[in-house]
């Protein structure tokens, strides 16, 4: 047993996340045990150790993945994606030597900024890679029309699905400031999601049945319910959308559901209405509303 956990040691990669700007790592071990094929993203970051100390790291691409020790253990190796490329890391340790082919990606994403009310701009970001992240960390710059810098935050956005889109609202100080959204951006900082874990689509478990419950001139409140019709558990966000009869967003709901198997929850989504006309200083109509569901399982490997 003592010989079988041995060997076993060299398997464990351990995440972090506090220096990472992606963090979708999908581990590989080949037959050996020994050798690993790692697909990272630009800005990411993880450890590996087999608790042994480090001796020496070679690295065939130091331009690509940048490699150290970790301060203060000299058993962990950190990796640090800086670009595209691929790269071959050798660590040896005490206990053996680590082979390490890491392919790094840069990650695509599409973004929307919309007014939906005063002091108010909601963030719309469509994830254009093929892998389910569970979260991302954003940062906005919102500007005026003459292209000056207002305000700049960092934004977390959950259940980024592969082609679907995603929603945040952002908050800002309203008494001095109109915000462009054709001039304000949006820049990626980092992503998460699991390296010992398998991400599946779950929309087609989670049925959704939803109705007006009740509408007034300030706010629409919807009722929603969703039923996970699959086997294994699920999570994720419901977004309730509320669009005027243009067609553009002037208001969301976030609601986060986890679910077992065959298990349902319902909520009302109460959209409030307070995108005003600046022109007429009237409220801009409610027109109709959509559902988005962003849900995946992600059982351990």
């Amino acid at each position: 047993m003592k010989k079988i956990l041995k060997n076993m040691l060299p398997l464990f990669l351990i995440l972090i996340v506090a220096f990472s700007a992606i963090s979708p790592l999908q581990v590989k071990a080949a037959k050996r045990g020994k050798y690993h094929n790692i697909e990272m993203y630009v800005g990411e970051a993880y450890e590996y150790t087999n608790y042994s100390k480090v001796k020496s790291i070679k690295n065939t691409k130091k331009s690509v993945v940048e490699t150290s020790k970790k301060k203060n253990r000299d058993n962990y190796i950190v990796f640090q994606a800086k670009k595209a490329g691929k790269a071959k890391i050798t660590a040896k340790t005490q206990s053996g030597t680590a082979f390490f082919n890491i392919t790094v990606k840069e990650a695509k994403f599409e973004y929307r900024l919309y007014t939906t009310g005063s002091g108010e701009v909601l963030a719309e970001v469509t994830n254009k890679n093929k892998v389910i992240f569970e979260e991302g960390t954003f940062r906005y710059t919102l500007k005026g029309s003459d292209g000056a810098e207002f305000a700049s935050e960092e934004i977390r956005v959950p259940a980024l699905m592969p082609n679907s889109k995603s929603y945040v609202k952002i908050y800002f100080s309203s008494s001095a400031f109109e915000p462009d959204v054709s001039q304000s951006e949006i820049k990626m900082i980092s992503l998460t999601r699991s390296p010992n874990r398998k991400y599946a689509n779950a929309d087609k478990m989670f049925v959704i049945k939803d109705e007006v419950k009740s509408q007034a001139e300030d706010k629409v409140v919807v009722s929603v319910t969703a039923k996970n019709t699959g086997k294994v558990p699920a999570k994720g966000y419901i977004y309730v959308i509320y669009y005027d009869p243009s067609g553009l967003p002037i208001e969301f709901v976030s609601k986060f559901v986890s679910l077992k198997g065959g298990s349902s929850d319902t909520f009302n989504a109460t959209g409030y209405l307070r995108m005003i006309n600046l022109t007429t200083g009237q409220r801009e109509p409610y027109d109709h509303y959509e559902i988005v569901k962003n849900v995946y399982s992600n059982e351990l490997k």
